[in-house]
């Protein structure tokens, strides 16, 4: 089950987010061997172009050694230039992890919640 989270954007910033997922105990899920994609739409159920707000590309942090190989961290990074075009409002987002190898195979979602953005004041 997807970790619910809600991210606050505002337009014209970067917004910068590390995050864990974890499993049910609490455990940092280890993402070694997947890659991770999510979207910003308008709502649910809006499919295709039309309905795409943003297009995630986050990055996933994992060691080299003992705890920290099954880290559970993703990097999300979104640049002023993308957020400065956002309308304002509350959208929904989710990201989740895949096998780079099967594009159609399985996905699980990592991350879910809403995704809001309020309205910069200096231009």
């Amino acid at each position: 089950m997807a970790t619910l989270y809600n991210i606050e954007a505002i337009q014209g910033d970067v917004l910068n987010l590390t995050l864990i997922v974890r499993d049910s105990y609490g455990n940092a899920i280890n993402l070694s061997g997947y890659d991770v994609r999510g979207q910003v739409r308008y709502g649910y159920g809006y499919t295709g172009i039309s309905g795409l707000l943003l297009q995630f590309n986050p990055l996933i942090y994992s060691g080299t050694y003992g705890e920290y190989l099954p880290s559970g961290i993703i990097f999300i990074n979104v640049g002023s230039y993308l957020t400065q075009n956002l309308p304002v409002g509350s959208f929904v987002y989710d990201v989740e992890r895949y096998t780079a190898s099967n594009l159609s195979g399985d996905a699980v979602k990592l991350l879910r919640g809403r995704f809001m953005v309020s309205p910069e004041v200096t231009i």
